[in-house]
């Protein structure tokens, strides 16, 4: 049997953070003990409900103060390092950004603590994520961390290509961690939430302001406005309400421009401005007719539920999501933010699209099941 240390670094404000570390977290719980920093209440409902190895999962009840900080939840953690075998680093996006220094710090942080560890024969792992855009400088860097780590698991094969080109070591390719889902996991969490909105025709848009960060980038939403609009002509019917909601605490901002200029071309919306839980998230979804989005999980926890997701952004700069859908050959639902873009998506093909996603879905819940089971049952 395995022990794991998971640093418990999730941000209650995103809901695709929360997601797909409870997803880690409860498979990789099937092969061992999971070490986490303090309780965090978005989380631990999801990883231990109708979990049979819920017992695998440890809370280490350290300094109150320290839990879930940068560096010094590795003073709540220390009282276990002894006893395991992996160390995880959180899912999801890594990128340089447009502060240099601050990633250079967090290559130092990263890499000083994958070479004590390795010194102490314990094994870095980095699963369920993209890498980059990184300058020559950054890549390099990265390129010193693969040789560090155990195993690096980038979630899209054009970012795995990519990284290989540029001599990265210890790379795998699992899928997006998102592909773990099983709503039979999570009904318990389901029932007992009242939902905030309860229409029965409707659509959801839930937008980000930007492909990365906080800023709001008016420019980018305008173009996906003009889009958006484009597609509501041909996929809105008689008196469907337009639902704008956020599983991110920092999309509100960008809705409420949106919605502005919905409602100045005479479209009726609604906007829901408490972020959405996990269970909230769920049922909104299902219910809807569509989901119009630019956020990687938001779509995927769209299409994982029944809900056939319409994507809109810059097609050549949003990497980590135009690539997972086009591993899922589902290019059609990718719309891009170009006002004469040639729009593939067909209404009367909704039923295709969900039976496509669910082949793959199957095809790659077992890519990332049967890593796991290389590497931890040997």
């Amino acid at each position: 049997m395995k022990s794991f240390i998971y640093p418990s670094r999730i941000k209650d404000s995103n809901l695709g953070d929360v997601l797909i570390n409870a997803l880690l977290i409860r498979e990789i719980s099937k092969f061992g003990k999971v070490f986490i920093d303090g309780k965090v209440p978005s989380l631990y409902d999801l990883v231990t409900l109708n979990n049979p190895f819920a017992k695998n999962i440890v809370i280490v009840e350290g300094i109150k103060a320290f839990e879930g900080k940068p560096v010094l939840r590795w003073l709540n953690l220390a009282s276990v390092i002894g006893k395991v075998d992996f160390v995880f680093d959180p899912p999801g996006a890594y990128f340089e950004g447009k502060d240099a220094a601050k990633a250079k710090f967090k290559f130092y942080k990263y890499f000083l603590r994958a070479v004590v560890l390795k010194t102490a024969k314990i094994g870095v792992l980095r699963w369920g994520v993209s890498l980059g855009p990184y300058s020559d400088g950054g890549y390099a860097d990265q390129r010193k961390l693969s040789n560090v780590y155990t195993d690096i698991a980038v979630r899209d094969s054009n970012n795995y290509d990519h990284l290989k080109e540029k001599g990265f070591n210890n790379l795998s390719l699992i899928d997006d961690l998102a592909f773990l889902y099983d709503i039979g996991d999570f009904q318990a969490v389901i029932d007992r939430v009242e939902l905030d909105y309860k229409g029965d025709n409707y659509v959801v848009v839930s937008i980000r302001g930007d492909i990365e960060g906080k800023e709001l980038n008016k420019a980018y939403l305008d173009q996906i406005a003009v889009n958006l609009m484009r597609m509501f002509a041909d996929t809105i019917v008689k008196n469907e309400e337009i639902v704008l909601a956020y599983q991110v605490v920092e999309d509100l901002e960008s809705l409420q421009y949106l919605k502005d200029i919905l409602e100045r071309n005479n479209y009726k919306c609604k906007l829901l401005d408490k972020q959405l839980s996990f269970a909230q998230a769920i049922g909104l979804y299902a219910g809807a007719r569509f989901l119009y989005t630019n956020r990687l999980h938001v779509a995927l926890l769209s299409i994982l539920n029944n809900t056939v997701p319409i994507i809109l952004t810059d097609l050549k700069l949003h990497h980590k999501l135009v690539n997972v859908f086009k591993d899922l050959d589902l290019e059609a639902l990718l719309i891009d933010t170009k006002p004469d873009t040639e729009i593939k998506f067909s209404i009367d093909a909704e039923h295709s699209y969900l039976e496509k996603f669910s082949h793959f879905k199957k095809q790659k819940a077992k890519t990332i099941t049967d890593h796991f089971g290389r590497l931890f049952l040997n």
